[in-house]
């Protein structure tokens, strides 16, 4: 398996049957067989087609979109099966249960907010910061 590296800039990459093809103009600068691909790494601004992405997409073959530096923008991914098997998991637990952690889910949240109020205090002093903090600590909040 290997990776399909487009670095250079203003590329259009394609697919001709299970052939990919990157162009820059009317130039063909390099061909790679889709079904030997592992992964497709994007540096900078090029463009793939639409038929190109969902072939990947159904061959679970990842696309990153990096800067021209590297920097990861994001990854295309194909909705895994073991997602949609957990949904399912979680759609059958008891209303008990959901309800439960959600409610976790929720003072999880509260809590992050609070430390980040903290943090902010710490940088400046504020009568209305020291308010959301104490009554964030009110409703139990607190602690770490």
């Amino acid at each position: 398996m290997e990776s399909l590296y487009i670095s250079q800039q203003g590329c259009y990459v394609s697919l001709k049957q299970d052939c990919v093809l990157v162009r820059q103009g009317k130039t063909v600068l390099q061909e790679a067989q889709l079904p030997m691909l592992e992964q497709i790494l994007v540096f900078g601004q090029s463009q793939l087609t639409t038929q190109l992405i969902r072939s990947c997409l159904f061959r679970s073959i990842p696309i990153a979109y990096l800067s021209r530096m590297g920097r990861c923008y994001g990854r295309v991914l194909p909705v895994a099966s073991g997602y949609r098997s957990l949904a399912r998991q979680q759609f059958a637990l008891s209303e008990g249960i959901r309800l439960a952690i959600a409610g976790q889910i929720v003072k999880a949240k509260l809590k992050n907010s609070r430390v980040i109020l903290q943090r902010q205090q710490r940088r400046q002093e504020s009568a209305e910061l020291s308010g959301a903090i104490a009554q964030l600590g009110a409703v139990g909040i607190a602690g770490g």
